[in-house]
């Protein structure tokens, strides 16, 4: 049987081919300083922190270790591959690319599909998506190959045409659907692929390769998210089943100075309570005892959150949960409601411990109501995940302090601390001549700081903050805790990790010593003696 498409997830790019590629612009950019502060030296191996997790798995257990966030059911594959079965397209899926190759070249040999789609969530670079463009080149030089997603939609909305060209052509692919949902075109090209002689140009939100890239007209597709409420979620065998993600609305109601998502997202869209009911219904007749809900703004409006809420409680699902989330929109109700409900873990938008930069970025929550949402948390035994930056606008090295103060005296379970990154298609860019703001990325400067001082900050930050732990958003953040717990870790074993991890930080090779080597042996061996890790691996072994 002929496949119409295969569907391609994640590809996650080793830290050291990123730091490869990164280093010749290290005197340019805090991006090189970036990957060291959240990257260790490890068997003579630059690693981040999922892949030193991965690798004292391993040397703690003694055995090979095939564990990874990514084996969670990826949303964008398992979403699309319903979307177009419903619609009698026969698709297949690799729901993550690393350890799915030999399934994605059977299942081109196989099935010669028409096309293949590679999604580009949580990519921000073309490097990883050339890498499985290049894949299925060597298998199927004739094969029609999508890339579509949040990467695609991004590069369309913050660079100018020659700039997208450039990373088009870097990415390598024939189509490229630049549309925040992206259903219904993807769909339109497979039904086009089915003819003799297809014509994309009739096809809207994509661009396309012909003697140069053509650009189709832009139509919102405004998929109501009620339509499609159940997933069919597929799960790796002999694995203890992961948490599964889960969408209740798109885009996000506040309107943050830092951030595009408001404004590439669009009008806020909400699934009905109902409809999460009946997800959540198939999700647990599954045996599913873990959610990662991906909203931004997951308790926004709250009466909405609550009236969810109640409703976990009411079915008894009984699901340990993680998601985003305001303490803006919270009332002490609102944390008894998230205990009762299985809340284990939130990430904090909390970027600064200062409320004049707070100000700045237009986050309307003032530093008082934050520390009251944080010891709500630990009242409540829910794991607070604080994600903080350095050198926004208007930063100086006394509101910078008061952020690193801010997570040492607050003491956030866990925290990510990392410099601020300037996108020119955001709110704080109508500005730049008031902060003297330049530059782009991680390379730029304004009239209190540069990205140099903030790179340094970062790091002095991380290795001296001792009451919160370290847990970098590069490679493992909440979501990943979520899945290693429902593999038989603990967080105990992360936060000790996170503790050594601070220590190995920002060193390069030249700089190793002995003590370094003692805590890299340490952090080797975190998971050594547990049981539950053990049977997990032995599993894969019969």
């Amino acid at each position: 049987m002929k496949h119409d498409c295969v569907l391609i997830g994640f590809n996650d790019e080793k830290m050291s081919t990123t730091i490869k590629r990164i280093e010749p612009y290290k005197e340019k950019s805090a991006a090189y300083e970036h990957m060291l502060s959240r990257s260790a030296i490890v068997n003579g191996q630059r690693m981040k922190y999922s892949e030193i997790v991965s690798e004292s798995i391993t040397n703690s257990t003694g055995m090979k270790n095939d564990l990874t966030i990514y084996r969670m059911p990826n949303m964008a594959v398992h979403y699309l591959m319903q979307y177009l079965e419903k619609r009698d397209m026969s698709v297949g899926y690799v729901n993550f690319f690393n350890d799915g190759k030999e399934k994605l070249k059977f299942l081109i040999e196989n099935y010669s599909p028409n096309c293949v789609g590679i999604s580009s969530t949580c990519q921000v670079e073309a490097a990883p998506i050339r890498e499985v463009v290049d894949y299925i080149r060597l298998i199927d030089p004739s094969v029609v190959i999508l890339v579509g997603g949040p990467f695609i939609n991004s590069i369309n909305f913050e660079y100018t045409s020659p700039q997208q060209n450039y990373l088009l052509q870097c990415m390598g692919a024939d189509i490229y659907i630049h549309e925040r949902q992206g259903e219904k075109t993807l769909y339109k090209i497979c039904k086009e692929l089915r003819k003799n002689k297809p014509d994309f140009k009739h096809i809207p939100n994509i661009i396309y390769k012909d003697t140069d890239y053509r650009r189709t007209v832009k139509v919102d597709e405004n998929i109501c998210l009620d339509d499609e409420p159940v997933k069919e979620f597929t799960f790796y065998e002999n694995h203890p089943l992961p948490p599964v993600y889960l969408r209740c609305s798109i885009s996000c109601s506040l309107c943050c100075a830092f951030c595009r998502y408001p404004i590439l997202g669009g009008e806020p869209m909400f699934m009905c309570v109902e409809s999460i009911e009946k997800n959540m219904n198939y999700i647990h007749s599954l045996g599913v005892k873990s959610i990662v809900f991906v909203d931004d703004s997951l308790n926004v409006p709250l009466d909405r959150f609550k009236h969810m809420m109640r409703m976990m409680i009411r079915n008894k699902y009984n699901f340990r949960w993680y998601s985003f989330f305001r303490i803006s929109h919270s009332d002490e109700e609102t944390y008894d409601l998230m205990e009762q409900s299985g809340c284990t873990g939130v990430i904090l938008g909390i970027e600064s411990g200062n409320d004049t930069i707070r100000k700045n970025m237009d986050k309307r929550v003032s530093t008082e109501q934050l520390i009251w949402g944080i010891n709500q948390l630990h009242k409540h035994n829910i794991i607070s995940y604080a994600s903080c930056i350095i050198g926004f606008p208007g930063e100086t090295m006394k509101t910078a302090s008061d952020t690193i103060r801010f997570i040492e005296e607050v003491k956030p379970t866990f925290y990510d601390l990392q410099v601020w990154f300037f996108e020119n298609a955001v709110p704080i860019a109508n500005e730049k001549d008031y902060y003297n703001l330049d530059g782009y990325g991680y390379s730029w400067i304004h009239k209190d700081m540069d990205y140099n001082m903030a790179s340094k900050i970062v790091l002095d930050g991380i290795r001296n903050i001792k009451n919160s732990y370290f847990m970098p958003s590069l490679s493992f953040n909440l979501w990943s805790l979520g899945y290693f717990l429902t593999q038989g870790a603990k967080v105990s074993e992360f936060i000790e990790m996170s503790k050594i991890f601070k220590d190995v930080i920002g060193i390069e090779e030249y700089d190793i010593d002995n003590k370094y080597r003692e805590n890299v042996n340490k952090m080797l061996n975190v998971f050594r003696g547990n049981q539950q890790l053990i049977d997990n691996l032995k599993m894969r072994c019969k």
